[in-house]
C-alpha cells in the first residue's frame, strides 16, 4: 500500500471516529455528514492505489470510483452506492434551503455503511 493510500485511510479513520463521537452526543446530522467524509477519503485511497491520481473533488472521486468498479474493480456495488447517498445528505446538511434533520436510525445506518465501505476499500487495496 502506498504512503498516500495509507494517509487517506488514516484520515478516514479519524473522521469516522469523529462521526462516532457525534453520534454518541446525539448530533446525528454531523455523524451522517462525517460518515460520508470518511467514505470519501477511503474512496480516494482506492483511487490513488489503483490509478496513482489524487482526485480533488467529491464528484471526481465518485465518478472515478464507479469507473473503476465498472472496469472490474472487485468492490461491492451496494457499498459503493453509499458514496452517492452520503454526498446528498452532506449537501443537504451543509447547503440545504432550511435545516436538515437526520434521525438516530439514519445516522446509525450511515456509520455502519461507512465502516463497511472502509473495510471493503482496505480489502481492495491490500
Amino acid at each position: 500500500m502506498s504512503p498516500e493510500c495509507t494517509d487517506y485511510f488514516g484520515i478516514a479513520d479519524i473522521i469516522l471516529e469523529r462521526a462516532t463521537r457525534a453520534f454518541m452526543a446525539e448530533i446525528y446530522e454531523s455523524a451522517a455528514r462525517d460518515a460520508y467524509i470518511a467514505v470519501l477519503n477511503a474512496a480516494r485511497a482506492v483511487i490513488f492505489e489503483k490509478c496513482e491520481i489524487a482526485v480533488k473533488t467529491h464528484a471526481g472521486a465518485r465518478t472515478k470510483l464507479f469507473e473503476l468498479i465498472h472496469t472490474g474493480l472487485p468492490f461491492d456495488a451496494e457499498l459503493a452506492s453509499f458514496i452517492n447517498r452520503g454526498f446528498d445528505t452532506k449537501q443537504g446538511v451543509d447547503y440545504g434551503d432550511g435545516p436538515i434533520f437526520v434521525d438516530r436510525a439514519t445516522a446509525e445506518s450511515y456509520l455502519e455503511s461507512a465502516q463497511a465501505f472502509i473495510a471493503e476499500a482496505r480489502r481492495v487495496c491490500a
